[in-house]
């Protein structure tokens, strides 16, 4: 038999029903511009997970502050709607994973480091773009997460050229299949009817044939940038990768350069992201 298409791989992954029934309802009421904080938390304490997720972030080191939250209203003031759609996508990305063994480790790792990372870089950019980079750092490498699920053993054949011969996952996956994560993961989130924002994110943050000047809205290209400098972030701390790959020059990547990072806040990045990942990573488990 041969690969599947890209078109029938995204249809199959589509029609997949993943989100538990509390994170759609979530979702569902978070896109009703009249709900209340309230209303979220009464749908919120149905579910442990959702809940104990809610409540460890927001007292993570990720939102630094000095007092104790206690209660699921005060934890969705804290966060705000649009984290709370984030958590309640990256609880429902990991329902996802039909197995866990050690392919689905490093993606799943690979994934929070990207998370946190985004979240840390876009600190100063605004609310929309960090909790839209937070996101997409968390689902971005979604498409390898359905290639894994629905044709395994083609993608454990990628991931060994990745982590054995120092070969790009792009050029690896196309080499394999003619197509690539990127494009999985935009098809899917599409198709789920995520906004238009984070389908440009998961498509373009490899910044394959594409310029982040072209982007027509600045949101868009400041959330890209981040989300790949996020991704190459956890390359150089081996987050998701066997060894750390020592050849990327952050702050030479266009992402960095967009952004207007210097190598020395740069430097400081990459140290607080790894300490921070290497402390918060269990609240995402």
């Amino acid at each position: 038999m041969g690969t599947i298409t890209k078109d029938a791989l995204i249809k199959k992954a589509g029609d997949l029903k993943v989100l538990p029934f509390v994170a759609r309802k979530l979702l569902e009421t978070l896109n009703d511009e009249g709900c209340s904080i309230d209303d979220l938390s009464s749908i919120i304490e149905k579910d442990q997970t959702i809940a104990a997720r809610v409540l460890k972030i927001s007292n993570s080191a990720l939102y630094g502050l000095r007092h104790g939250v206690t209660s699921l209203p005060q934890a969705i003031l804290i966060l705000g709607f649009k984290t709370i759609r984030s958590l309640v996508l990256s609880v429902s990305t990991r329902s996802i994973y039909k197995n866990f063994g050690m392919k689905e480790k490093i993606l799943w790792d690979h994934s929070v480091g990207a998370g946190i990372a985004a979240k840390m870089i876009s600190a100063g950019f605004g609310s929309e773009i960090i909790e839209l980079s937070f996101v997409g750092g968390l689902m971005h490498d979604l498409g390898k997460v359905v290639m894994n699920n629905e044709t395994p053993d083609e993608f454990a054949e990628v991931m060994m050229k990745i982590y054995n011969e120092d070969i790009d996952s792009i050029t690896a996956e196309t080499e394999k299949f003619g197509y690539a994560h990127a494009e999985i993961g935009s098809g899917v989130v599409e198709k789920w009817g995520f906004a238009p924002l984070l389908v440009d994110i998961l498509k373009y943050h490899h910044l394959n044939n594409v310029q982040l000047a072209e982007f027509k809205d600045p949101a868009i290209a400041k959330a890209v940038a981040i989300v790949n400098l996020a991704d190459n972030v956890c390359k150089v701390l081996a987050i998701g990768y066997r060894n750390p790959i020592e050849k990327i020059e952050l702050h030479k990547l266009p992402s960095a350069v967009f952004l207007k990072l210097t190598q020395d806040r740069l430097n400081a990045l990459v140290k607080n992201i790894e300490e921070t990942y290497n402390t918060e990573k269990a609240i995402f488990d």
